[in-house]
């Protein structure tokens, strides 16, 4: 059981559907039953992702010192894996048939993300295209929340343009953690920028995401009151800074990020449905 949740990263996985809910929370309280089936169908596909990641990198990984691969440390078959992302796959597409049209085309995209992230196209070995793909996934992820009750409209976009440029943040930093591992077997954005650069690069992108959040309350996507937490931006930030003037901070740098951001996000969620609530019923 336990190779089992390290092959589809429960708690990554989790983060995934976190971000189907953000969607889901723009519509609140205009949702019902259907949603239990995008948030399993965003955790079945997210493990079916993982899982023919770690297939598809057995041969690569046992040419790495810190294999964290539990087919090649041998807790688990490639055989058994193999049925399990089948099966993972499968239990997707179910999911996926209880939601609208507009969403299962979504839904179908995610799947050939997954898939040609890892096979094919292989995009998690090519710059600038490793990025995208992670990125535009979750950002699909979000609109499906979203748009399985309400027209794709200016609201959504921004969310997932915010998503998009956080989730490229947070897989630049990934490739920085992993960049010594993965430099002896694939060429990352990382790779292909250098770590300043790609450092600069998560800069540019928080501080887009960063402006869309001072806009956001203008268009009604969230409450004003929300602006009251833009300084918690600067214990992200900060590291990065520093890290770009000091790579021997950059250790020190994922860990503080890793840490800080989930509780970020979680004060940012809870305030919001707050704000939101109390509207709901001041208004009734």
């Amino acid at each position: 059981m336990n190779a089992i949740l390290e092959l589809i990263r429960t708690k990554t996985t989790m983060k995934f559907i976190l971000t189907t809910m953000s969607g889901l929370i723009l519509v609140y309280p205009n949702i019902d039953f259907i949603a239990i089936y995008l948030l399993l169908f965003t955790g079945f596909s997210t493990a079916f992702g993982f899982l023919i990641n770690d297939i598809s990198d057995v041969e690569v990984d046992k040419l790495v010192e810190k294999v964290r691969n539990p087919i090649v440390t041998q807790k688990i078959t490639r055989r058994k894996s193999i049925l399990l992302a089948f099966f993972m796959f499968l239990v997707s597409l179910f999911t996926l048939s209880f939601l609208s049209f507009y969403n299962q085309l979504l839904g179908l995209a995610v799947i050939f993300i997954y898939y040609t992230y890892s096979f094919g196209v292989r995009a998690k070995a090519k710059p600038i295209l490793d990025i995208i793909y992670h990125s535009v996934c979750l950002s699909i992820f979000t609109l499906m929340g979203y748009t399985q009750y309400k027209p794709v409209d200016s609201t959504c976009l921004l969310l997932a343009s915010t998503v998009f440029l956080l989730s490229g943040m947070s897989q630049i930093l990934q490739e920085i953690r992993d960049f010594e591992s993965d430099k002896k077997t694939i060429k990352t954005t990382v790779f292909f920028l250098g770590k300043r650069k790609a450092l600069i690069l998560c800069l540019a992108f928080f501080t887009i995401a960063f402006a869309i959040f001072l806009l956001a309350p203008l268009y009604g996507i969230i409450p004003y009151e929300l602006l009251l937490l833009s300084p918690l931006a600067y214990f992200i930030v900060a590291p990065i800074i520093k890290t770009v003037r000091d790579e021997t901070y950059q250790d020190k740098m994922i860990e503080q990020i890793s840490k800080r951001s989930p509780l970020i996000a979680g004060v940012l969620f809870s305030t919001f449905l707050f704000f939101k609530n109390f509207d709901f019923i001041f208004i009734i």
